[in-house]
């Protein structure tokens, strides 16, 4: 759902530019939600993942005046160029990509070395419309009143350990530990976000048992609407690679994001009313830009951009295993703008 989140730049910017477009999604069936009451964004039609949807695409046949194919695959192009009557997209440059120029009225050119949201942006350079580089999570009235019932009062840290991928796991003793520190030393409290998932819910009965101290867990899963809105008012957020870890860097939340084998240059979150096309240009390391920090370690083989580690004995993410949880503490320390001297 990340990769969805981030196009949202792309609606932002064409609503201001003409406010009454009408601007529509296509994207895969489980990733809606993260377009769910955004006000820049008026339908989102689905496509189940896998599936070759020719009823569905003769139904889209010539329906707009403007596609955008907000990537480089193959699948992207073929859609804009059935649905838009002017088609403009990414490609990578290669020679292979002769039919999809010909599909695309015109392109541009793709960089990994460049930040996934000015890479999606740059689609809008031969339309002619200026970028304005916001990613947007929607929330109501009704989200706020739920989240505010549900949340502590103030002062509180929200944590998010859970991914699909294993590989971008933070095992569960750093974080009961992360959880102890931030409530012993810093004052502040805990809040782990729950899922529906059960082995979710195993990774987060492990985090109590390793943690010092009382874990305080959200009473029942948040929409995103809603953890979007819990996220707002967090003193600061500590996740993993994973899509709530875009959002709360689309909120404006002080956002601690823990990186493994990622290109953090490309898919890093993207910090609230940020204008730089690479802010995390370094790709390794400690990394600040405005509401957020990176946390990974600066080795000669990060970032891998793998899902397996090659320096592994034990089938772990080596460069995720050694960052500390002291490490994490000094990033929410910063964060908050707290000092050594204050603790």
């Amino acid at each position: 759902m990340g990769d969805v989140l981030v196009t949202t730049p792309l609606a932002v910017s064409i609503k201001h530019a003409f406010p009454e477009a009408i601007v529509d999604y296509l994207v895969f069936k489980g990733t809606e939600t993260v377009l769910e009451k955004n006000p820049y964004v008026n339908n989102v039609i689905t496509i189940p993942p896998g599936s070759k949807s020719l009823k569905l695409a003769a139904k889209l046949w010539n329906s707009y005046d403007i596609a955008i194919a907000t990537g480089v695959s193959d699948r992207m192009v073929i859609f804009s160029s059935i649905a838009g009557r002017k088609r403009v997209g990414l490609l990578y440059g290669f020679p292979k990509e002769r039919l999809k120029r010909l599909l695309l009225n015109r392109h541009v050119r793709y960089y990994d070395t460049r930040h996934v949201v000015w890479n999606i942006l740059s689609t809008l350079v031969p339309l002619g419309i200026p970028a304005l580089p916001h990613v947007v999570i929607g929330f109501d009235e009704q989200d706020m009143d739920f989240a505010r019932q549900r949340l502590p009062a103030d002062n509180f840290v929200i944590m998010h350990p859970y991914s699909r991928n294993s590989f971008k796991y933070w095992s569960t003793e750093k974080w009961g530990e992360l959880a102890s520190l931030v409530t012993e030393r810093l004052g502040l409290k805990v809040v782990f976000t729950v899922t529906p998932s059960e082995p979710d819910r195993e990774i987060l009965n492990e985090i109590k048992d390793h943690a010092r101290t009382t874990i305080n867990v959200l009473p029942e899963p948040f929409s995103l609407n809603q953890l979007a809105v819990a996220l707002s008012l967090s003193a600061a957020f500590v996740g993993i690679d994973t899509v709530v870890t875009h959002i709360a860097a689309a909120v404006g939340a002080p956002t601690i994001a823990i990186y493994g084998p990622t290109l953090t240059r490309y898919w890093a979150p993207w910090p609230q009313d940020c204008n730089d096309s690479s802010p995390f240009a370094a790709n390794q390391g400690i990394q600040r830009k405005g509401n957020v920090t990176i946390v990974q370690k600066e080795w000669s083989c990060v970032p891998c951009n793998k899902d397996t580690c090659a320096i592994s004995n034990h089938s772990r993410t080596e460069c995720l295993e050694q960052i500390s949880p002291e490490e994490v503490l000094r990033e929410i320390m910063n964060s908050c703008g707290i000092s050594e001297r204050e603790i």
